[in-house]
């Protein structure tokens, strides 16, 4: 068989390549991939509007590179991805600075500072014909940081110029590239969020002169985060470490904003899954990697508490298909029971938090809390049917019951009654119609007419002593959570 040589036209691919999906902050992660690779400790981002037709810089103090280092880096396809890697090297197929920059513009300059010296390659999209011919400026586009580069140590800098309708920052106005310059930020402080903290090797990273902070996906620094053991999964490939999490429930949280910042970018529901991290950059943020069987879970309510932690070494990208962006990842089979093992027990262990509010387990067949309260609802089963029974030894029950004497039979009877027409089915129906189950905070009106009555029946509950630690597990047995209702009933029991 005779071979045919088909030699493609470097427009054509060129114009190819930039169509890969990226993001401006998928882009600019990668770019920040190289500067971790060369040894950065600092790398600032600076994006300039320009009346809708941007600039974009990206400035580091890493090690810099020689002219021939610089064509290398410039080539497509560079080392590719058989080539060996050390563990702190995050690239994958050789192609992320060209490709993750030309999906955003169409003339791309790198010039790259070592020992001192200078050398600057640039790739215009328009000048590309037949042949992989790149230009060699004798400057940068015009800048901030070209202008700071100027007078820096080694380093390299990554200019965009001439944006387009491929990227996603061209032709915006000015809010909408504030917006996305906010999305660049949340996106690069949960991709790169252990070198932020130090977890990792230390990294500052910068866009437009405000450094970015660490953003936890697992809340570790909040008491009511649940850590559970750490897993490794062992293979001829190495060794993945899993740690689930279970997140706070919502009433946990000291305010709304507080809530909404743990839920990350997208959100709690979008969020929720395995996170996997290469090299201790996260290559995929959330998801179920298709587990869970012939109905593949998905990204549920009940489930958004649940997030583990996925370490995997810079070898196994090629047995967990880590894409060019490095954006996805997908298990092997030889992985896939294991962790379907782990997210299973995660999901449910997350979906008994979210239905109780957050309470743990306290003992068979009770919910309690870290105070010693306890929740007043247990669930129990026959024949695979739940019933919803108020426990009789609640302390808010003991405190009714006492205070009737002879006629607590009546509470009995009333409690047995409510409880065999608890409304399942309309309280699924109105909470599946509304999409989600949290509940509505009351109003001014519902306050005022709660707030005496709970008072009198935490009173009642409250013989022990009057510290406020007890008022807090007081109130909490009795699902009271909302700041407003909370300050009524504390307001009504200062008042006697």
């Amino acid at each position: 068989m005779r071979p045919i040589e088909i030699t493609p036209s470097p427009h054509a691919l060129l114009r190819s390549l930039r169509g890969l999906g990226y993001s401006p902050e998928t882009a600019l992660a990668d770019l920040v991939d190289n500067s971790l690779a060369a040894g950065a400790r600092q790398v600032r981002i600076r994006l300039e509007w320009r009346d809708s037709n941007p600039i974009v810089e990206i400035l580091d103090d890493g090690a810099g590179m020689s002219f021939d280092r610089l064509v290398e880096a410039m080539r497509f396809g560079g080392a590719g991805p058989d080539a060996e890697r050390e563990g702190g090297d995050l690239g994958r197929f050789g192609l992320g600075l060209k490709t993750a920059s030309l999906s955003q513009c169409r003339e791309l300059t790198v010039a790259s500072r070592r020992e001192g010296v200078v050398a600057r390659l640039a790739w215009d999209v328009d000048h590309v014909g037949q042949e992989w011919r790149a230009d060699a400026p004798d400057e940068s586009p015009p800048g901030e940081l070209a202008a700071e580069f100027q007078t820096s140590g080694d380093g390299t800098l990554v200019s965009w110029g001439r944006m387009d309708r491929f990227g996603g920052l061209w032709g915006l106005d000015r809010d909408a590239f504030n917006d996305r310059i906010s999305d660049i930020r949340a996106h690069l402080a949960m991709t790169f969020h252990r070198f932020l903290s130090g977890e990792a090797r230390r990294l500052a990273i910068s866009v437009n002169g405000r450094p970015l902070s660490a953003w936890d996906p697992f809340c570790r620094g909040h008491d009511a985060t649940i850590a559970l053991p750490r897993d490794i999964i062992r293979s001829p490939e190495g060794a993945i470490t899993a740690r689930p999490y279970i997140l706070p429930h919502r009433d946990r949280f000291a305010s709304e904003r507080e809530w909404e910042d743990a839920g990350g970018p997208g959100g709690w529901i979008e969020r929720q899954g395995f996170y996997v991290y290469r090299g201790d950059r996260l290559v995929s943020a959330g998801g179920w990697l298709a587990l869970g069987g012939a109905r593949a879970w998905t990204r549920e309510e009940s489930s958004r508490l649940a997030r583990i932690a996925l370490d995997l070494p810079v070898a196994m990208d090629e047995a967990w298909r880590i894409d060019i962006r490095k954006s996805v990842a997908r298990p092997p089979a030889w992985a896939r029971a294991r962790l379907a093992g782990l997210g299973a027990d995660c999901r449910r262990r997350a979906r008994e938090v979210f239905a109780w509010r957050g309470v743990v387990s306290g003992g068979k067949g009770r919910r309690g809390d870290a105070d010693g309260g306890a929740w007043p609802w247990e669930v129990r089963s026959a024949k695979a049917v739940p019933r919803y029974r108020v426990r009789r030894d609640h302390p808010a029950v003991s405190a009714v019951v006492e205070a009737l004497g002879a006629e607590s039979r009546l509470l009995e009877g009333l409690l047995s009654a409510l409880e065999l027409t608890v409304p399942v089915e309309r309280i699924w129906l109105d909470v599946a119609e509304q999409g989600g189950a949290e509940p509505a905070q009351p109003a001014a009106t519902e306050i005022a007419e709660l707030a005496a009555p709970l008072a009198t029946l935490v009173r009642s509950m409250n013989k022990m002593d009057d510290s406020g630690d007890r008022l807090d597990s007081v109130l909490r047995s009795l699902g009271v959570a909302q700041p407003a209702l909370r300050a009524a009933i504390i307001q009504k029991l200062g008042e006697n």
